[in-house]
C-alpha cells in the first residue's frame, strides 16, 4: 500500500508545479525564477533516486538504496541541492521586496 501511495502522490506534485508555472507566467515578479527552478528540478532528484534505488536493489542486491551508504548520500546530496536553489530564490525573492 505505500508504494501505491508513493507512486501516485507524484500526481498532486505535477499539479502544484502546473500551478505555480502558470502563476509564475501571469506575473514572473509573484515567484522567482530560481525558486521555479528549484521546484521543478526535484523531478531530477526523484528520478535519481529512483534510478539509484533500483541499481541497489537489481543490481547490487540489496534490500535497498538505504543500505549502500555512498549511493544513499549521493541521493541525499541532489535533495541538498534542490533545497539550496528553493532557498536561494526565495531569498532573492525577499531581497527584492
Amino acid at each position: 500500500m505505500a508504494d501505491l501511495v508513493m507512486t501516485f502522490s507524484i500526481f498532486p506534485y505535477l499539479f502544484f508545479l502546473y500551478c505555480i508555472y502558470k502563476i509564475y507566467k501571469l506575473d514572473s515578479s509573484l515567484i522567482n525564477k530560481t525558486t521555479l527552478i528549484g521546484f521543478f528540478s526535484l523531478i531530477g532528484f526523484v528520478l535519481f533516486t529512483a534510478g539509484t534505488g533500483y541499481y541497489a536493489v537489481m543490481i547490487l542486491g540489496e534490500p535497498g538504496l538505504g543500505h549502500i551508504d555512498w549511493l544513499h548520500g549521493l541521493s541525499e546530496f541532489g535533495l541538498t541541492i534542490t533545497n539550496f536553489i528553493i532557498v536561494l530564490g526565495l531569498k532573492r525573492h525577499l531581497d527584492r521586496l
